[in-house]
């Protein structure tokens, strides 16, 4: 059963702490995930409180990095957390909670029971060089060929880490013997995410290809060879919004060229110290963290060439959601 817009007011706007809040959440975005079968029906479920994040509760957002349980912080607990074995992490970047049923339900499918299935937090705004600078490095490029700094949180004399693009069939043979690897893949961001971002039936289109990566022999495979003697997490870097669903489309002229002026067609944006962004919307438009301005909610505005149908950055939930699963070693 899902969340009832009842029930999100009472997680949301209840007379609990903000790690509480947030925790019960992302709860309630995990159970609703797994649910969710049909196409649209996890943005259907996030409108109510995507709605109260942006409308009653925006401080939320302000305690999020903080309080919220963050995929970057259970990374950290899975690296370190005694095991037999070696350890593997495996960043999809862009994937959503909608494409969580799918891996699971692939797992049970090849008598693979996960050890853990979560809903996790991003970092803010929900960009890739946002989560690469939480890894310790400044971009995601930084890791190619083992080449990360030692800054980089899961450096180590066993320890392989590289950024993919290679189709699933062809990264088997790129998975190497370290005992612990970190392996940051660019799907389904790229292509797939950005490539179509602009057409009407986005959503479709996206989910008829995740579906058939994700339950595919090829993705099993290289999944199977990366869990050889260790324990894997896959999680991601980001979510994606579906902005052709999204609740609260601006209006007001003003607001929109403002919005056209800082942002464009995306939903963050450098603040510029010449032209920084004014306090006078309530509830606020926008957050800003560490010198970034990001939209919040489920809001979008009219531009030229349209607003993009799939896109991350701001605050909404899909967009700062991800799957955080563990498998078992084979």
């Amino acid at each position: 059963m899902t969340t009832s817009n009842a029930e999100w007011i009472d997680i949301i706007l209840g007379k609990t702490d903000a790690a509480t809040k947030w925790q019960k959440i992302f709860d309630a975005l995990r159970d609703a995930a797994l649910l969710s079968s049909k196409l649209g029906a996890l943005d259907r479920v996030t409108v109510a409180p995507d709605q109260l994040l942006a409308n009653s509760a925006w401080n939320l957002w302000d305690e999020f990095l903080h309080h919220a349980p963050l995929a970057i912080d259970e990374l950290k607990k899975f690296w370190v957390a005694p095991k037999p074995s070696g350890r593997a992490i495996l960043i999809l970047d862009g994937l959503s909670l909608r494409e969580l049923p799918i891996i699971v339900n692939a797992a049970k499918e090849r008598g693979i029971v996960p050890v853990r299935v979560e809903a996790r937090g991003s970092q803010l705004p929900t960009e890739t060089d946002r989560f690469a600078e939480a890894l310790g490095v400044s971009s995601r490029s930084k890791l190619r060929n083992n080449q990360a700094p030692a800054t980089f949180l899961f450096s180590g004399q066993d320890t392989y880490s590289t950024v993919l693009e290679s189709p699933f069939a062809d990264c088997f043979g790129e998975v190497t013997s370290h005992p612990h690897l970190f392996y940051w893949h660019t799907w389904p961001d790229e292509p797939l995410i950005h490539g179509n971002a602009q057409k009407d039936d986005a959503l479709s289109l996206l989910t008829m290809q995740t579906k058939r990566q994700l339950a595919g022999g090829d993705f099993w495979a290289f999944i199977d060879r990366l869990r050889q003697g260790r324990s894997l997490v896959i999680t991601a870097d980001h979510g994606y919004a579906h902005s052709h669903s999204f609740s609260d489309e601006v209006q007001d002229s003003e607001t929109i060229q403002l919005l056209r002026n800082t942002f464009g067609a995306k939903r963050n944006s450098v603040e510029s110290p010449n032209a920084p962004w004014p306090r006078h919307h309530l509830p606020p438009l926008v957050a800003k963290f560490s010198g970034r301005l990001a939209v919040i909610g489920q809001r979008k505005w009219s531009v030229q060439g349209g607003f993009p149908h799939l896109c991350h950055g701001g605050l909404s939930l899909l967009e700062a959601a991800v799957p955080y699963i563990e498998l078992p070693e084979l």
